[in-house]
């Protein structure tokens, strides 16, 4: 790209336009001049014309600020591109290029002549390892926003990904020197976050699709609020008097920001396992939530520091403060003026190449302009009417072309809109890869027994007297049930070229220090059996957790009825795909008790039988007789086990639906057969005042191999004898 001494970085975000611009003085810069134009509404707000408010606020731009003739570089979201990171066999440097245009092909998940992409090759001194960043958008994209731009006579010479600026204002801004080891940039934005890492001259950039209007629509929902005035209290949470109120409608976004987060986090340690994250610095307006940055300090015991200086560019004068309150806002801007002036670390242009020539010989019509003038003037005595007839027969000449274009333009018009209409993609490929996987499951089945039996329960709660069950306190009962098994199948197109499963273990145990108890235990054999002969996958040690914050504490009353409390880490459980949550030391109302989405709706209840004794037990499931079932609609993507039925034997059984109307359900069948074959009720395994334990386990695995047979019954049995053995022993 070509570089020039000054240039305008632009940030068209859902929030606001930010730009900055540089003047380049040898290997540093000054800052000129800066600009925040807030949008009179924010993108995300429903039923917007995006591209109608985005006009309105780019006119606003260039009515205050001088913007022909000038050199931009304009940012893409992160979430509307792709980045990807590989590394390359050790090749000669001319063949550099061809390596890359293989993995670029492997790596995008589109057609390769469908995209504009751009890569950048990252080396360290002490590695012969060269990796590479693709970053990449699809055409359709680049030039809706292009012609955008150009409908207000904008024509950028680069546009870049907005976590590419990010990651090279941070680079030029910050001494990375004197933070101990990687440095995490958590770009919090509108509609997603960006997470960049930088690592010893290197780049690793994920995005995930969370963002500060998950918060505003949290609030909106809870309060029955506009998106406007959601977004107002946002800001104004720490002195609202209803800041609690607003913290706790906000609390389950948090809990899937620091989920995306720590899985992010967790995928970059596993490809880079000699590198401990302790720094996270934060940008965006979204971090100026009262008590964002200590959470995510917290939990995920890092260093967290909020950037709310630059050490290299600043304003003087009546404008400083301006720029100061802004500064969270404005490194995505400062990246691209970087770019713009030939400092950026990564410097990666995805505008199309045929644009790029278009600007250049229209940069240079002027002078072809006055050399033909100066030609015109010197022949004109002599070549006036020659000239006159010709330019009359240019003109008709040019009136027959140009309709030819208009009709040939309106033909590529519709050839590119059915072409569109027909292109059904990669769906009907990865629809049938589902299939794939089949014989993996029966595997992770295993290893889930495998890791319960690990716990080697006392004899007793493995029997069915009830009397012996109760006589071991549940404090030191050595005994962890599973209440569902679930995995997620994740394809290539996420961060590389593997296949993962994320699974999901939900468990029920009585242990008085259930987090240490199941690392102990579970945890431990999962990490102890991470990669085994004749296994078709890999399990990630780096991925297991067992969640504390997802904990949850019931208590049996006096009454014989179930208490569901707070967690024991001061934490609710967040219910899956559900606004709904209950503070420190609450009971969760009768309507909140409902979990949606990958465990289905299910009835609502205040009372929760204890679990059942026996590990594994499917004659009630793990809450006893009264526990509540669940059908969930499973994705062809998710699979799941339970280890409870959802309906108890009867006529009739209550169902409801999502929106909330009730019905009863006649089931002659179950009714017949509770009569032939009555099923007696589990016995209670729990007193009153006794506490137990629902947690999660979740860890991923890596496919390996897609042709590995199931394990065998027998292989299963064995495995179950030899590990009792070793229990005995």
């Amino acid at each position: 790209m070509a570089f020039s001494r000054a240039a305008w970085g632009i940030e068209i975000g859902s929030n606001a336009i930010k730009a900055i611009r540089l003047e380049r003085e040898g290997d540093r810069v000054r800052l000129a001049d800066f600009c925040v134009i807030p949008h009179k509404k924010v993108l995300t707000t429903p039923d917007l014309d995006e591209d109608e408010m985005t006009r309105l606020s780019l006119g606003q731009l260039i009515s205050q600020k001088t913007l022909e003739g000038e050199h931009l570089v304009i940012s893409v979201p992160g979430h509307s591109a792709f980045a990807r990171f590989a590394k390359l066999p050790p090749v000669e440097p001319k063949k550099v290029p061809d390596i890359v245009k293989f993995e670029a092909v492997q790596q995008i998940p589109f057609p390769i002549e469908e995209v504009e992409w751009d890569y950048q090759t990252f080396t360290s001194e002490d590695s012969p390892e060269v990796e590479v960043g693709i970053f990449a958008i699809t055409r359709d994209r680049i030039q809706q926003r292009l012609s955008l731009y150009a409908e207000l006579g904008l024509t950028p010479e680069a546009m870049t990904l907005s976590p590419v600026a990010v990651y090279n204002a941070m680079i030029y801004d910050l001494n990375l020197e004197e933070f101990d080891g990687p440095v995490i940039f958590l770009d919090i934005g509108t509609r997603a976050t960006d997470v960049v890492v930088a690592s010893e001259g290197q780049c690793w950039i994920r995005t995930f699709p969370l963002g500060g209007t998950h918060f505003t629509e949290a609030i909106a929902s809870t309060f029955k609020l506009s998106y406007s005035k959601a977004e107002k209290l946002k800001y104004e949470a720490a002195t609202s008097k209803y800041a609690k109120q607003i913290m706790q409608a906000m609390r389950p976004v948090f809990s899937d920001l620091l989920q995306d987060l720590q899985r992010s986090i967790g995928y970059f340690q596993s490809l880079h396992r000699d590198r401990e994250l302790k720094t996270l610095v934060g940008l965006g307006s979204t971090f100026k939530i009262p008590g964002l940055r200590k959470f995510l300090g917290q939990q995920l015991q890092v260093g967290s520091i909020r950037l709310d200086e630059y050490r290299k560019i600043a304003v003087k004068g009546r404008e400083a403060a301006s720029f100061a309150e802004n500064t969270v806002n404005m490194a995505t801007a400062y990246g691209l003026a970087l770019q713009g002036v030939g400092l950026a670390g990564i410097d990666v242009n995805l505008v199309p190449v045929k644009a790029l020539r278009e600007q250049v010989w229209h940069s240079k019509t002027k002078w072809f302009a006055a050399a033909a003038a100066i030609m015109v003037v010197g022949a004109g005595m002599t070549f006036l009417r020659p000239l006159t007839d010709q330019a009359r027969l240019k003109s008709r000449v040019d009136n027959v072309v140009q309709s030819t274009l208009d009709r040939g333009g309106e033909f590529r018009k519709e050839y590119d809109s059915l072409k569109a209409q027909n292109n059904i993609g990669f769906s009907a490929e990865n629809m049938r890869r589902l299939v794939d996987y089949r014989s993996i499951w029966p595997y992770l089945v295993n290893d889930a027994a495998m890791s319960l039996a690990s716990t080697d329960p006392q004899p007793e709660l493995l029997g069915n007297d009830p009397e012996l069950i109760l006589g071991i306190d549940p404090k030191l009962r050595r005994l962890v049930q599973l209440a569902e098994l679930s995995g997620e199948y994740h394809g290539p197109e996420e961060e590389s070229t593997t296949r993962r499963i994320s699974i999901t273990m939900d468990v029920v145990l009585s242990h008085d220090k259930p987090i240490e108890y199941l690392n102990s235990t579970i945890a431990k054999w999962l990490r102890d059996n991470a990669q085994r002969p004749d296994v078709p996958y890999k399990i990630i040690a780096s991925s297991i957790l067992c969640n504390p914050t997802l904990l949850e504490a019931v208590v049996v009353t006096e009454e014989g009825e179930q208490t569901r409390l707070a967690t024991a880490t001061n934490a609710p459980r967040r219910p899956r795909n559900s606004g709904n949550i209950s503070g420190p030391g609450l009971i969760i109302p009768e309507e909140s008790s409902r979990g949606a989405g990958m465990r289905g709706d299910r009835t609502p209840t205040k009372k929760i039988t204890a679990p059942g004794a026996g590990a594994g037990s499917l004659s009630r499931g793990p809450g006893g007789s009264g526990a509540p079932g669940g059908r969930g609609q499973q994705t062809p993507s998710r699979a799941r086990t339970r280890t409870n039925p959802t309906d108890t034997p009867g006529v009739t059984r209550t169902v409801t639906g999502v929106d909330g109307e009730t019905t009863e359900d006649q089931n002659p069948f179950l009714d017949n057969l509770d009569k032939l074959a009555p099923m007696p009720e589990s016995p209670k395994s729990y007193k009153p005042g006794d506490t137990y334990y629902k947690a999660v386990v979740t860890f991923e695995v890596e496919i390996l191999d897609l042709n590995a047979p199931p394990p065998a019954a027998s292989d299963q049995a064995s495995s179950g004898s030899r590990q009792d053995e070793e229990s005995n022993s």
